[in-house]
């Protein structure tokens, strides 16, 4: 049942005026990073009306191993629309875009459909914003994915200087430049931020990215550290942590994180993924390692979300489980909230293609409407209305 719906039993008018009180004081203390997704961001259920918001949809490639990325032309995800010439961006430079990286595994189909996705919950959300889908060739193992993802960062790092840079000397136009990655794709978004500062500390003109959000991010716990002492945890470590790049390049960089993510969490039973590939435990699981130095808190937050990934097995509604148990036939594994690692962007249905659920997106929304994280008087209304009985 949709929190919106849920009403506790409360009759006391007194409790009410409480309830009301200690949410201003929540918010005037800027306390809101430390609570639970669940009740800052209710899940909302999708209603069958068709959203008035529309997302201009754009994609850029680098698969084949292109040395920069170029405009994908043709049609989105079930040739429901066309996605737009890329050159249209350069021309208009929006206010804003937001660029969504895609996770491990998906050919080409696979990252239209995720995109597509996003495209639906943002619209849900009533949030207009151009996407710009980055697609990668991240439809291999995963040694050699984690090898790619690092190499595409320099590259979308340079077609975001490239744009920025137009917007600016061409069109006087200072634009804000979002990133949304899921699973490896946190690897193409670490490497992009030290590719921009390796950009520009070689140029006058500093690139700011406005916001960093990590949804089930595939990434080492301490990648996040200024220091690079706070490697070392596996023999995988590669030394490298970002930081510094975080703290230099980005205003708001928010990891989104889910204790019962299937592919990320630890277990006693198989199928285990992501410690077993790594042996490390990933920030998505449980946001940045203790004790590291990470970006200031003005800068960075952790967010979990694990009640926003509901218990639905086929996010993509293609109509079968999304994480197999590669051991059991027939198995799927995903049994409960939070469990469906491919979950974040939303839930598509079987049926008739459209969207169920928005998965964590809306976190991400509330986070661009209100990046500093406190309680705004309409959201301490809307919660004391839909906690308290008329």
């Amino acid at each position: 049942m949709s929190y919106l719906n849920v009403k506790k039993q409360f009759s006391s008018l007194r409790i009410f005026e409480i309830l009301a009180f200690i949410l201003i004081i929540v918010s005037s203390l800027g306390v809101f990073p430390s609570l639970s997704s669940s009740v800052l961001f209710p899940i909302v259920k999708i209603a069958s009306a068709q959203p008035a918001t529309t997302v201009q949809p754009y994609e850029i490639t680098t698969r084949g191993n292109l040395p920069k990325p170029i405009g994908v032309q043709g049609n989105g995800y079930n040739n429901k629309y066309p996605i737009l010439d890329i050159r249209q961006l350069f021309n208009n430079c929006p206010n804003e875009i937001a660029i969504i990286v895609h996770g491990w595994k998906l050919n080409e189909t696979q990252a239209k459909e995720r995109f597509d996705r996003v495209k639906m919950s943002l619209e849900h959300n009533q949030y207009s914003i151009p996407i710009v889908g980055f697609s990668w060739d991240s439809n291999t193992s995963w040694a050699d994915a984690k090898t790619i993802a690092n190499e595409n960062g320099p590259k979308l790092a340079h077609f975001i200087f490239d744009y920025k840079d137009t917007c600016k000397h061409h069109h006087n136009k200072d634009v804000n430049v979002r990133l949304v990655a899921h699973s490896l794709g946190a690897r193409v978004v670490l490497s992009a931020l030290k590719g921009l500062y390796d950009i520009t500390a070689l140029n006058t003109n500093h690139v700011n990215i406005t916001s960093v959000h990590m949804m089930g991010a595939a990434a080492d716990d301490e990648e996040v550290s200024r220091d690079p002492a706070d490697t070392g945890d596996s023999f995988l470590d590669d030394g490298i942590v970002y930081g510094k790049f975080i703290q230099k390049e980005v205003i708001h960089f928010f990891n989104l994180y889910d204790r019962e993510d299937n592919l990320l969490k630890p277990s006693l039973l198989p199928p285990v993924y992501y410690p077993a590939f790594e042996g490390d435990l990933a920030l998505g699981y449980h946001g940045k390692q203790a004790g590291i130095d990470p970006p200031s808190p003005s800068i960075y937050r952790d967010i979990e979300v694990e009640n926003e990934i509901l218990n639905i097995d086929d996010s993509d509604g293609d109509g079968k489980c999304d994480l197999p148990n590669p051991f059991v036939p027939d198995s799927c594994p995903i049994n409960a909230v939070g469990e469906n690692h491919l979950g974040y962007f939303g839930f598509r249905s079987a049926v008739n293609s459209m969207l169920i659920d928005d998965g964590a997106m809306n976190v991400v929304v509330s986070n661009w409407r209100n990046p500093e994280g406190k309680l705004s008087v309409v959201q301490i209304k809307l919660i004391v209305e839909h906690t308290i009985p008329q």
